[in-house]
């Protein structure tokens, strides 16, 4: 058993360098090349000050970060029961005035937006109004999409029968986004304080998560990406619970859970099933080092996943016969038209209207249809080589880590305002200079791309734990990998990070503790 031990022990050394060889070449291209990348112009932020600038102010900011951390770890016990009762309490709170704060933010710069939200937003409307809503192509294209507009319909439904609410009903779907960017943020600060027993790293993940999520103005945008954000950090939560409990039933509660939020999550959006992957993998190589003591949670595992696998099913078929929904499932679309689209030149692997209207030419036959896209990609990778295929992933990892906005100044514009629900006085003409066109556009990207440039400086800290510590860190390094991955192989931009964000700042906030352990505790020896 200690071979297997030490053969899984070597396999999570290995996923680790695996993180370290992905994500140092897109943070040194970022840092020193930036905008100048050849990636899709189209998706390039625009900030008051270079990415280099950015990373020196970084270096700057880290040092005090290690000075803060010897005068404040050394003060407060997260061990004591009160302490760890109140800082708890605290987070609460402030993540309860966040929501207060977004929504009256909200009220003033919220607007109906393009694409895909667009689309949703509309057949919700039908939803709620209980038509029957027929054949809809764009349903049979992207049918992970149907669960969105369903919750969509049912909140707006609820909203309008609250005879007290007194906003536009639409307005009730952008209330549940800042919800949820709350609780995702309170269980991001749970999650980094469970792993690392410190308050400096929680402090930091506070920081990066209220200028890059809580804070951002995708809190406008009611779709999967707002709508997911709270599963995979719930998730891991849970999951990490799991593995620290002793108890039997606080353990079957806590995998119950994590399955289940993760279900849930990949219900709506699909990428999200990656931390289900990550679990099972950890899971599956436990077994190898102690099965008799490992195996009968896996089962139970398993057996949870199946019964929420089947109920997740169940339900969508619920909803496209609740609803009305006629499916052709010949044009649906699978991971093969996603992995053709990751590898087009045009906008270095985002979306490609070109690859979407194969569907035109084989909407009757699925199998031809993905068996020419298959062709199709293995040719786009033969055409560039090996040496071409590494530079274009590199391309496109930057175009997708190198925005500190993910995408709000890329792919969203105004469409147009709600009607009687902004101030239209000063406070809300200082909102829109912020988010949209205005004097303060440049410092809110400014601000946004170096609070990111910190965190993807941080995360590469995980890697370098001791093999007694390594463990508790192993779930976030296989999840950063399948985001990565995910990334990589798939279309995908900066927009697809943020339903990931709360995990991404865990990880750079137990980062920032490993790089602070290391040097401060070399400069004690010294």
């Amino acid at each position: 058993m200690r071979s297997l031990f030490l053969k899984k022990e070597k396999l999570f050394i290995l996923a680790n360098i695996a993180m370290l060889i992905l994500i140092i070449p897109v943070l040194i291209s970022i840092v020193f090349i930036g905008n100048n990348m050849d990636y899709w112009v189209y998706m390039k932020l625009q900030t008051l000050r270079s990415n280099l600038f950015l990373f020196a102010v970084v270096v700057i900011c880290f040092l005090m970060y290690l000075f803060l951390t010897k005068w404040i770890n050394t003060r407060i016990d997260l061990n004591h029961k009160r302490t760890n009762f109140i800082i708890n309490l605290i987070l609460i709170l402030l993540f309860v005035g966040i929501y207060f704060l977004n929504i009256e933010i909200s009220k003033e710069i919220a607007f109906r937006l393009p694409w895909d939200i667009m689309v949703t937003r509309g057949s919700a409307f039908e939803i709620a109004a209980e038509q029957s809503m027929g054949y809809q192509s764009y349903f049979s294209l992207y049918s992970n999409n149907i669960p969105i507009a369903y919750i969509l319909g049912k909140l707006y439904n609820m909203s309008l029968e609250w005879k007290q609410y007194e906003f536009p009903a639409e307005f009730f779907w952008i209330q549940i986004n800042c919800v949820f960017l709350s609780v995702a943020g309170y269980f991001c600060c749970l999650t980094v304080k469970k792993l690392t027993q410190k308050v400096m790293p929680m402090m930091f993940a506070f920081v990066s998560y209220l200028g890059l999520v809580a804070m951002s103005a995708w809190k406008m945008a009611p779709y999967t990406d707002t709508y997911g954000i709270i599963f995979p950090i719930m998730s891991i939560y849970f999951y990490i619970s799991y593995r620290d409990t002793n108890t039997r039933w606080k353990k079957i509660v806590s995998i119950i859970l994590s399955l289940f939020l993760a279900m849930i999550g990949g219900f709506i959006k699909p990428s999200l099933y990656i931390v289900i992957v990550a679990i099972l993998i950890i899971e599956i190589l436990g077994v190898l080092e102690k099965f008799k003591e490992t195996i009968m949670w896996l089962c139970i595992m398993c057996a949870l996943l199946v019964i929420f696998s089947v109920g997740t099913v169940k339900y969508k078929e619920y909803i496209i016969t609740n609803i009305g929904l006629e499916v052709n499932h010949e044009v649906e679309q699978s991971w093969h038209h996603y992995f053709l689209m990751g590898l087009n030149e045009e906008t270095t692997g985002g979306y490609n209207s070109e690859d979407v209207g194969l569907v035109g030419k084989y909407q009757d036959n699925k199998a031809e249809r993905i068996e020419t896209e298959l062709k199709l990609a293995y040719d786009r990778i033969a055409e560039r080589g090996f040496a071409g295929s590494i530079y274009f992933w590199l391309r496109k990892m930057v175009m997708t880590f190198n925005d500190g906005t993910f995408g709000w100044r890329t792919e969203v514009w105004v469409d147009s305002y709600y009607d009687d629900l902004a101030s239209e006085n000063d406070w809300t003409q200082f909102l829109r200079s912020i988010y949209w066109e205005g004097s303060l556009v440049g410092a809110y990207n400014t601000i946004c791309q170096f609070l990111w440039i910190f965190v993807i400086v941080c995360i590469p800290g995980v890697c370098f734990v001791k093999t007694d510590t390594r463990k508790k860190y192993n779930i976030l390094t296989i999840v950063f990998l399948g985001i990565f991955m995910y990334q990589m192989l798939f279309e995908a931009r900066s927009r697809y990070l943020f339903v990931f964000l709360p995990v991404l700042i865990t990880i750079a906030a137990c980062g920032i503790e490993e790089y602070t352990n290391i040097l401060l505790r070399k400069k004690t020896k010294v």
